[in-house]
């Protein structure tokens, strides 16, 4: 399918009443996938398409921005109520199960290599909120997931933490003649600014523990943001625009094809017919060919677990970044930024939250909350009663 050959509905179509805008939460007890494609949804909507140039440019932004919202509002509604660690946990699954489907279908490239380097730490930060669930609500996030993913340590957040300067990537190039490249980069970088968001958000609960829990993921997010921005690079607004409409089209398209629940299928193809107004719209105001219109849409973008390929991206932990560059930790020299960042973020080891999570689980139960299919590939991270964050570091 070629959005640029899909006849659009008219912008203001996807404007809505109060009933169309908050319906009724769906039943997605049991179905962890569709709750994940829901809050990617979601999180496609969260940040403002970029500011245009002209009066009625800006005009026709404003309309985008508008339906865009309501968009993610009803996707919202959808989602109905959870507790904010339970819907966090959901979230970092979301950002695991995208972030494997997207390197699965990629070339080996940077973009590539950059998924591989961060899927270890989404998945410890999973495996930290896991423990977390477990010690302050006694909730088995494995039952939460309904078994969808191995609950177990990856690059320990602690050494997730770098210099800014280290995670800042050189724009990729060739970007233009690659839909498949550039849509995944897109929606990466637009999930993991919405559930860094989401964290940041969760601040207000009682729980001291909870809210710098909260805190710490929603830094280490930002970091992965950073990433993902930098390998996009910057587009002139008009230009994208266009873009983001054509990443809605291909990500709403492969989010309907996956979907089994009637009323979440219903809501990506509007939200798909949405994109493709917008996409006409801002390929109108362009003035040039627009971004990818002789192609049809990448292949599809399928969210489910693949704890095989996780399991391989883990062996990595040991890996950092020193200015864009990956290399191990041993290789970095005594004065690296990374080492000079650690010390003046984590010298006292005991006080980083994520650390102090898993450490108070172990207390109070004798060892971690994980779940695992067969021993961890990587032996310094087997033992279930020390949480080992010299891994990394």
């Amino acid at each position: 399918m070629n959005p640029y050959e899909t006849a659009p509905l008219p912008l203001s179509r996807g404007l809505r009443d109060w009933q169309t805008l908050l319906p009724e939460p769906a039943e997605l007890s049991g179905l962890p996938l569709s709750r994940a494609r829901l809050l990617l949804a979601a999180a496609f909507f969260e940040s403002a398409p970029p500011p245009q140039e002209g009066e009625e440019a800006r005009r026709q932004a404003a309309l985008i921005r508008r339906v865009e919202r309501e968009l993610r509002l009803r996707f919202l509604s959808l989602a109905g109520h959870e507790k904010p660690c339970e819907r966090l946990l959901l979230a970092l699954f979301m950002l695991n199960v995208l972030t494997v489907a997207a390197a699965q279908r990629e070339e080996p490239n940077r973009a590539r290599a950059a998924m591989d380097f961060l899927l270890p730490e989404n998945s410890d930060m999973l495996y930290r909120t896991a423990n977390l669930l477990s010690l302050e609500y006694g909730v088995s996030a494995d039952a939460v997931l309904c078994g969808g993913a191995e609950l177990m340590p990856g690059r320990p957040c602690i050494a997730a933490h770098r210099h800014p300067y280290d995670d800042v990537q050189p724009p990729l190039a060739g970007l233009e003649t690659h839909p498949r490249t550039y849509v995944s980069l897109h929606v990466l970088h637009a999930a993991a600014r919405a559930v860094s968001r989401m964290a940041a958000d969760a601040l207000w609960v009682r729980s001291t523990r909870a809210r710098a829990l909260y805190a710490e993921l929603s830094l280490i997010l930002s970091e992965h943001a950073t990433q993902y921005g930098g390998l996009l690079g910057v587009e002139p607004p008009a230009r994208g625009l266009a873009l983001r409409a054509y990443a809605g089209c291909s990500l709403f398209d492969d989010l309907a094809a996956q979907e089994e629940v009637p009323a979440l299928r219903a809501a990506f193809a509007e939200a798909e017919e949405a994109c493709c107004a917008h996409l006409h719209k801002a390929a109108a105001l362009l003035g040039e060919a627009p971004p990818f219109a002789d192609l049809p849409l990448p292949p599809p973008l399928t969210l489910r677990p693949d704890k095989g390929y996780i399991r391989g991206a883990l062996r990595d932990v040991g890996t950092t970044l020193r200015r864009g560059c990956r290399l191990p930790v041993g290789a970095l020299p005594a004065g690296a930024d990374f080492f000079r960042y650690q010390q003046r973020m984590n010298a006292d080891v005991p006080s980083v939250p994520s650390h102090a999570v898993v450490m108070a689980h172990i207390r109070k139960k004798g060892q971690d909350f994980r779940c695992e299919l067969a021993p961890h590939p990587v032996e310094m991270l087997r033992n279930r009663a020390v949480d080992q964050v010299q891994v990394g570091r």
